[in-house]
């Protein structure tokens, strides 16, 4: 007995939402549709409507698929929850199947709708969305790319009182389209602007809803404008591009910037007087970067430029990740609960490391930031680079005094190569405790680089005043990690359990003084 079918239909479309439209053409709904008439009546009512000609073997076969099955859901006489069309138009047929179904659609109502069109040609006339678009006051999400606006868009009295977010890419607009849209929706939250062209300002006044804005790949922007008491997200792609004009000081919730291009000037932070995280990627390297905000409490650079370009006034920055690998920070995690209230630099910096490397970060670390903790990832390293290394023991320049240093090895290298790059680390930095991340399992990184733990327990104790001092070494594995914390640190931190790893990873410890003990 068929019981999935006796349960209500919206149920039923329910569990048909989950049938993956992103991996192939919707052959489970059309298999579905002929099982009986229940479901094909089911399959028909389905207010799902998701088309993407890049999962079909033809064109032909794709616009039949699509007006067949927006005209039998149209049929039903019930809106559509989401109406989803991608396709690249080769024939003006094409825009026609298009422009009657999304007329039908937009009849009965639609609540998320998604038209992206591409063309093989930049001749090829573009399509123009339907003036009864204007009038659909339930819609809530509106993405459009590769079409032109309505023709009636500043002559209808505007509708869209429940639209929340607004995308509009690769579409020619003007300054009055974005007030245009801004002033008919009241409750607009997300604003996206993607490779538009014609305005050369943005600017938005008084909107009480709006929350976030993007703007990417406008390289007409010559100035950005807002007035949104609930602003707090703003992302900006000038590509190589200095950043606009801005003026955004009364958004008091702006608390959240993501850049890409240039700052071109180092009053780039007074801009966002509330910031306090900023993801920046920077095209340009030729100036140095000198920034203040005593607000910022987050930054990622993501940039080829030196350390020593780098200078910042930031008292109330507690994490700092450097490097041209910023975007694998999520698949790096060392001891980020443990240490969440202590000033944290990491730094992902490309393979390319030698001596002069270590000098720069060194010499930063003594720039005032106040960093008490460093991790550091190392996803290569040339093994020609390792002889500079030793170059850093002329360089007289005391360790800096740190808490922790998390350090994790991702290199093809020998555990000499490892050895060296250990011992230019410690001769930057003298840590109260050391986390060692491997990227394969702890037993084998041990069995493979015994030589290694032996030498971070040898030069951790060469740091410290002869006499009682001893290192407790700390293994998880599970979590991939070892660590070695001077005994002075657990003696004087009254109650604390190995704060700087899991507390799971206590049987494992083994004390070592003077040096190493099997």
């Amino acid at each position: 007995m068929d019981r999935i079918s006796q349960l209500p239909d919206f149920i039923i479309h329910h569990i048909l939402s989950f049938v993956s439209k992103f991996h192939g053409p919707p052959v489970a709904l059309v298999r579905m549709s002929v099982l009986s008439k229940t479901w094909f009546d089911l399959t028909a009512s389905f207010p799902i409507l998701f088309f993407n000609i890049r999962k079909f073997t033809s064109p032909e076969t794709f616009f039949k698929y699509v007006e067949y099955t927006t005209s039998r859901f149209c049929h039903q006489n019930v809106t559509a929850h989401e109406f989803s069309l991608y396709t690249i138009v080769k024939e003006p047929t094409e825009l026609d199947i298009v422009d009657r179904c999304l007329g039908l659609v937009l009849k009965n109502g639609v609540r998320d709708l998604v038209i992206n069109i591409s063309y093989l040609s930049d001749e090829q006339q573009k399509y123009r969305l339907p003036n009864r678009l204007l009038s659909v006051s339930m819609l809530k999400s509106l993405i459009i790319r590769g079409c032109d606006l309505p023709s009636s868009l500043f002559f209808d009295v505007p509708k869209f009182k429940s639209l929340t977010w607004l995308t509009l890419e690769d579409i020619q607009i003007d300054e009055e389209v974005i007030k245009y849209f801004t002033i008919s929706c009241p409750l607009l939250k997300g604003f996206d602007i993607s490779r538009c062209h014609g305005f050369k300002c943005f600017c938005v006044y008084g909107h009480q809803n709006l929350h976030s804005v993007f703007i990417f790949y406008c390289t007409q922007l010559e100035r950005i404008d807002i007035e949104a008491p609930n602003l707090g997200h703003l992302w900006v792609n000038m590509e190589e591009r200095g950043p606009p004009r801005m003026n955004l000081a009364s958004c008091k919730k702006l608390r959240v910037v993501t850049y890409t291009g240039h700052p071109s000037s180092n009053n780039f932070l007074s801009n966002f007087p509330f910031i306090e995280t900023l993801f920046f990627q920077m095209e340009d390297t030729s100036d140095n970067l000198k920034w203040s905000s005593h607000s910022l409490r987050t930054l990622v650079l993501e940039s080829d430029c030196d350390l020593e370009e780098v200078e910042l006034n930031t008292p109330n920055l507690v994490l700092f990740i450097y490097g041209s690998h910023s975007r694998m920070v999520t698949r790096w995690s060392l001891s980020r609960d443990s240490t969440n209230l202590k000033a944290c630099m990491e730094c992902y910096p490309n393979g390319s490391l030698g001596a002069l490397w270590f000098q720069k970060l060194r010499l930063f670390l003594d720039k005032k930031n106040g960093f008490k903790v460093l991790n550091l990832y190392i996803f290569a390293l040339h093994v020609e680079k390792l002889v500079e290394l030793e170059k850093l023991k002329a360089i007289e320049l005391p360790p800096y005094e740190l808490e922790h240093v998390g350090l994790q090895l991702n290199t093809s290298n020998e555990s000499s190569g490892h050895v060296a790059f250990v011992d230019a680390i410690l001769w930057c930095c003298r840590p109260r405790s050391l986390t060692l991340i491997s990227s394969s399992s702890l037993t084998d990184f041990v069995e493979q680089n015994d030589d290694v733990v032996k030498f971070i327990c040898e030069k951790l104790l060469q740091q410290e005043d002869e006499g009682h001092i001893s290192i407790q070494i700390v293994s998880c594995h599970e979590g991939k990690t070892i660590s070695f914390i001077k005994k002075e640190v657990v003696q004087e931190e009254a109650g604390m359990e190995l704060s700087k790893v899991p507390s799971e990873c206590q049987e494992s410890a083994a004390d070592v003084s003077g040096g190493w003990q099997q």
